[in-house]
């Protein structure tokens, strides 16, 4: 899940006049979006009904505060740990990466002038099956999943070096992320606006996660989601 920060003057430090700016700005946003989203918070992340982490914001419960989060499922974290130790294994086994990046492969052709990378077959690996890196690191998200070996936990933490707001980061146990989940996050956050963590971890089966692989999500704002779901009828 991608996390949001800067190296400038966290929020706290910025001048009062710089924090109700960005402030009402946040709030703008949350307010034009709340045809669609509810007016409790903002998210660049189209949100099909099926998404495993967005971002955006909220308000906090006194000005100027507003909470800069970055929001994931438990299913989601958990895939991502689970693709992680399987491609930490495949590097244990084969610890030299013998596939030339792009870079390395692409010359200057003397006839045009132009750069060009030649083809080539990714590398397999003696160490992996004869599997290509990739293709071994896929092979056991089965076994790794279905071992339960990993756990992860409902959690969130503050964290207050952004520059636009407090940064947010939460992992919350439900299977996808919908307006009605982000809006019940934003209800049990606001009764403490601190840290948390749950006691009992979660793990999950193999077949228990709906989507194994990369999860992008399409950047929109809210109140254009109509706008391209009209001009976009899909295959």
């Amino acid at each position: 899940m991608p996390q949001r920060r800067t190296h400038r003057t966290p929020f706290d430090r910025r001048a009062r006049k710089a924090q109700k700016r960005t402030h009402w700005q946040a709030m703008g946003k949350i307010r034009r979006a709340t045809p669609v989203l509810g007016g409790r918070f903002y998210t660049h992340n189209y949100m099909h009904g099926e998404n495993g982490w967005i971002d955006g914001y909220f308000l906090g419960k006194k000005k100027p505060v507003f909470y800069n989060f970055s929001l994931q499922t438990v299913f989601y974290a958990y895939k991502e740990l689970v693709e992680s130790r399987a491609w930490d294994l495949s590097y244990a086994l084969a610890p030299l990466e013998l596939d030339l990046s792009i870079f390395e492969r692409t010359v200057k052709d003397p006839v045009s002038g132009l750069y060009v990378t030649s083809p080539r077959e990714p590398y397999r690996y003696p160490e992996l099956n004869g599997m290509t890196r990739y293709e071994w690191t896929q092979a056991q998200y089965q076994r790794i999943a279905d071992s339960q070996e990993i756990q992860v936990f409902e959690h969130w933490t503050l964290h207050r070096d952004y520059h636009s707001g407090i940064g947010l980061h939460a992992t919350i146990d439900v299977p996808l992320l919908t307006v009605d989940a982000v809006n019940a996050f934003i209800d049990r956050f606001l009764l403490s606006e601190t840290d948390f963590m749950v006691q009992t971890p979660r793990s999950f089966r193999f077949n228990e996660i709906s989507h194994w692989g990369l999860e992008a999500n399409s950047i929109c704002d809210p109140w254009d989601w109509g706008k391209e779901a009209t001009s976009d009828p899909g295959p």
